[in-house]
């Protein structure tokens, strides 16, 4: 007789088969041979050397920067619902049943999330213990702490993709995060000057831990939602696998009618040059999806708390080194562009796609790379070298484009 244990371990161990047959497509015992066990060795090799040396580029790494690395880990988790569109027919009309796979999924993720802090945390243990002086039991209440804030984390967002669409959805989004980033960084504060405080603090986590996990188990009209998004997490390494092959993945579409820029579609550019004409698709096709938006401005956003974590002789380079990494991330977007079936419908000339390619890149980047310039300069406050600082951003960001054509 099948039951909802029988069922979800069912689809547990259906799951695991697929990723091992996507993983053995990728990663062929050639690749793993002459690739992916060099490398193990490698790291592990510099990990133990961490262990009895402490490298020196950790010096100018602040503990607020390490900081800005366990939030954007906590922030990277997903939860995946284990429900099948086919589970309208029968489990959906039995209530304890949906509830039941939620539950299971909950506790599920939550073995996967303590598999990924484990290694995570014992990344960072030479850094936190033999740098920055954190007692071994202090470590291991991070630890604690980091499982309990990923898992509220993912759960919140989970719940806020349920319950609101658009620009609503991305500006709680980005609360939750600073948020959640003044309050890693206050318990972190608490942990190493009153310990007894920081209990209390992690007291409260692990009580609005369960409180979101009520609301999760207990949330409803939302089973399409899940099953949706479950696909699209187990299909994620099969679409990046795609995506490097050249083969676009199917998009799914906007709830929003009427895109809220260029609704009208009218000309960017006067001049209707081919050049131009890829330019403009492009630029229209990135900014009416409303995922390229908020990964570019998640993107942004991580940037400026890096900056921010950094001492002040370090902004300047900082902005040199995000000018040439927002670049690099706008080539996803050219190269999703170029793989959508509707482009791929025209024979392209090399040479204008190369340099469509080009200023692409440079125009797609730059609202970012000055939002960055300009908090650079405002933390600063070297307002001489601010107006020496931005021509020079401006060539280099030219340049990177140019150069970054060639990997496309």
């Amino acid at each position: 007789m099948i039951t909802v244990r029988r069922l979800f371990l069912r689809r547990i161990v259906s799951e695991w088969k697929y990723q091992y047959q996507v993983w053995k497509t990728a990663v062929d015992w050639i690749v793993a041979l002459y690739i992916v066990i060099p490398f193990l060795l490698i790291f592990l090799n510099t990990y133990l050397s961490w262990w009895r040396t402490i490298p020196g580029w950790v010096n100018y790494l602040p503990l607020n920067a390490l900081l800005g690395i366990i939030l954007f880990f906590v922030w990277s988790g997903s939860i995946r619902i284990f429900v099948e569109e086919a589970d309208q027919l029968f489990v959906y009309q039995q209530r304890d049943w949906i509830k039941k796979l939620i539950k299971l999924s909950l506790v599920y993720y939550l073995g996967f999330n303590l598999l990924e802090t484990l290694p995570f945390s014992l990344i960072l243990a030479p850094f936190l213990i033999l740098y920055y002086g954190f007692s071994p039991a202090e470590f291991l209440e991070l630890s604690v702490f980091v499982f309990g804030l990923k898992a509220s984390i993912d759960i919140s967002k989970q719940l806020i993709e349920r319950r609101f669409q658009g620009w609503n959805q991305t500006f709680i989004k980005m609360a939750v995060v600073i948020v959640s980033g003044i309050y890693l960084r206050l318990s972190v504060f608490l942990l190493t000057g009153l310990n007894n405080l920081f209990f209390c603090s992690a007291a409260l986590l692990f009580l609005a831990l369960i409180i979101l996990a009520y609301m999760r188990i207990t949330i409803s009209g939302v089973f399409y939602e899940d099953v949706i998004s479950g696909q699209a997490s187990k299909l994620k390494m099969v679409n990046l696998l795609l995506r490097q092959a050249g083969t676009a993945a199917k998009r799914t579409k906007d709830r929003r009618q009427r895109p809220w820029v260029f609704r009208n579609s009218n000309p960017i550019y006067r001049k209707r040059t081919s050049e131009n004409v890829l330019i403009e698709l492009c630029i229209k096709a990135t900014i009416r999806n409303g995922e390229d938006i908020k990964f570019y401005f998640e993107v942004v956003a991580m940037c400026l708390l890096m900056l921010t974590a950094f001492p002040k002789d370090w902004k300047w380079f900082l902005w040199f080194m995000f000018i040439v990494f927002l670049t690099n991330m706008i080539r996803l977007f050219w190269q999703k562009f170029l793989n959508s079936p509707f482009v791929k419908l025209f024979p392209l000339i090399s040479e204008t796609q190369m340099s469509a390619a080009s200023r692409t890149l440079f125009l797609m980047a730059l609202p970012g790379q000055i939002l960055i310039g300009l908090v650079t300069a405002i933390q600063t406050q070297e307002w001489l070298i601010s107006l020496l600082m931005f021509p020079i951003g401006l060539i280099i960001a030219r340049l990177a484009a140019k150069k970054l054509v060639f990997f496309t």
